[in-house]
């Protein structure tokens, strides 16, 4: 039994005629009497009795496989309507995960100019510790994540593409009457002698500024770490305490109770869009040509 099938008889039904019922199909009269033949034998069941030519009659079997052609057939109208609408853009959901870091980058403004662009598509952004956006990447639960290099560099190259979205630069934030203040620029080495707060491990700073430590030759004392960069500075704020974050994610919470001081030898990160190699939906794919302007 084919969907045809189910609108054959639906037009048999409504004309009781199988010649008008062929015109109106475009089907030969032979070719129809055989598909409804066919159809009965597969059912088990009378649909249609043939005694009178000039107007069929309807078997109770017919009424109740009338209502049901009816629902599938409509069912089928909805289905193919909607995945119409998927395929056009007309509708649909992107599923992204990101660093929090949407409206220092100005990702926020392009999100906001995807969506009215493509006014049918919705965007459900969750916003992530970089642990546990890896994961839900790994396990297939987002369309795509934004995150830092030393992040995405944990993913396998031959399941994930990769496109640079933005490049920022690590630095040093003290109190405003900070000892290094008066520097204006650091090694790692000025640092050694400071209490360190950080964001937490995952969020790309505290793994760029560890390989730093290493390098210089020793371990650092952390002594607080958060997810929160307001947080960070407040716990720096009238101390000799130091942290170390990304100039655009740090500049909205930046006051005069603060100075930030570049290192002698730059660290540079990319900030990354990150999704999976294979086919994309097309308004996966129109949003990432969005977010890295290839439009």
């Amino acid at each position: 039994m084919t969907i045809d099938d189910l609108y054959n008889f639906i037009t048999l039904y409504q004309v009781r005629n199988i010649s008008d019922a062929a015109v109106e199909l475009n089907l030969t009269q032979s070719a129809l009497s055989k598909r409804l033949k066919t159809l009965q034998t597969e059912l088990g069941s009378t649909l249609i009795s043939t005694r009178n030519k000039r107007r069929l009659t309807i078997t109770e079997s017919g009424e109740v496989f009338f209502r049901y052609a009816q629902t599938i057939t409509a069912q089928y109208q909805l289905m193919t309507t909607e995945l119409a609408e998927y395929r056009d853009l007309k509708r649909g959901t992107i599923h992204v995960g990101t660093v929090p870091v949407m409206a220092q980058y100005g990702l926020a403004t392009q999100m906001s100019q995807f969506m009215q662009r493509y006014p049918q598509l919705n965007i459900r952004l969750e916003e992530l510790e970089g642990a546990t956006l890896l994961k839900k990447l790994q396990n297939q639960e987002l369309d795509l994540g934004i995150l830092r290099d030393v992040q995405s560099q944990q993913l396998n190259a031959s399941q994930f593409a990769t496109v640079n979205l933005a490049d920022d630069t690590l630095i040093t934030v003290l109190a405003a009457d900070h000892p290094l203040a008066a520097k204006p620029q650091l090694t790692i080495a000025d640092l050694r002698p400071y209490e360190v707060v950080s964001l937490n491990p995952g969020s790309g700073v505290y793994e760029k500024m560890g390989d730093r430590y290493q390098q210089a030759g020793f371990t650092p004392n952390i002594r607080f770490t958060t997810p929160h960069i307001e947080t960070l500075l407040a716990m720096i704020k009238g101390t000799t305490r130091v942290t170390s974050l990304f100039a655009k994610s740090a500049a909205p919470f930046l006051t005069t109770d603060f100075v930030t001081r570049p290192f002698a030898h730059p660290l540079i990160s990319h900030l990354q869009l990150v999704y999976p190699r294979g086919t994309l939906s097309a308004a996966t794919q129109r949003f990432i040509q969005t977010l890295t302007q290839e439009d």
